[in-house]
């Protein structure tokens, strides 16, 4: 399925939970970084490719859960806009020869029809070609950090629409969370790819059929958490023990 679709999926799978534990955004983008940080605690920890593919994909979806705080919302657009299929936004070069410290990206005035019907697969070959040697080595480190820096962002910006300190039309606020979330996406693809980890696969066994605990689509689980995972007992596989949060 092609981007757009899969965010559907996840707005028909988590929406109701959503609006009862996660009403609001500031609460969208904590769930985010609580779920970046269980993604740099199974790699640290080195618990294994399993627990970082579900990791990540709990990032991914996580991703999902902020844009759909927003209903209607051109995510995809800015992504492709941000992105384009045919060079880096940041040197206009392909594939990408960026130094560290980078000029600012030049959007695209319109998204390529081609990318808005590419699958998170796609997306992943696409950022493998163009960005994947520097990411890989400069390192997964440097990756993560990038990745907590795009949360931090969030959180600015969030706070800053709320103490009405972002003097900008809706429009313009709505376009600066999807680029945001376009470049949250961009580095939990670029964690992927760096650990050789299939992240559409990943995504799909772990929700494609329904939620990740009551598998049950739209999601009926009453039971909530925002603690972080204890990925001993994930390894261990204890009957006993609740199944980490989507």
């Amino acid at each position: 399925m092609n981007l757009e679709k899969l965010a559907r999926h996840f707005f028909s799978l988590y929406s109701r939970r959503n609006r009862i534990f996660l009403p609001g955004l500031r609460e969208r983008v904590d769930f985010l970084n609580l779920a970046i940080g269980d993604l740099q605690d199974a790699i640290r920890k080195d618990y294994g490719s399993r627990a970082i593919g579900m990791a990540l994909a709990r990032v991914v979806s996580r991703i999902f859960c902020i844009t759909e705080h927003f209903k209607e919302f051109p995510f995809v657009e800015f992504m492709a806009r941000k992105y384009p299929a045919t060079h880096c936004n940041y040197c206009q070069q392909w594939p990408c020869t960026c130094a560290e410290r980078r000029p600012d990206a030049i959007l695209t005035e319109s998204a390529l029809p081609e990318q808005l019907n590419w699958s998170l697969g796609d997306w992943c070959e696409y950022f493998q070609l163009l960005y994947g040697a520097p990411n890989r080595a400069r390192g997964i480190e440097n990756i993560l950090n990038r990745l907590f820096k795009e949360v931090s962002e969030l959180l600015s910006l969030s706070m800053r629409v709320q103490n009405g300190a972002l003097a900008l039309p809706i429009e313009k606020i709505e376009e600066e969370f999807a680029l945001e979330l376009a470049d949250a996406l961009a580095w939990t693809i670029a964690v992927a790819d760096c650990l050789g980890i299939n992240l559409e696969q990943a995504v799909l066994e772990r929700y494609e059929s329904g939620c990740s605990k009551c598998r049950m689509n739209p999601c009926h689980c009453t039971y909530f958490s925002m603690a972080p995972v204890d990925w001993k007992i994930f390894i261990a596989e204890s009957p006993t023990s609740s199944k980490p949060a989507g």
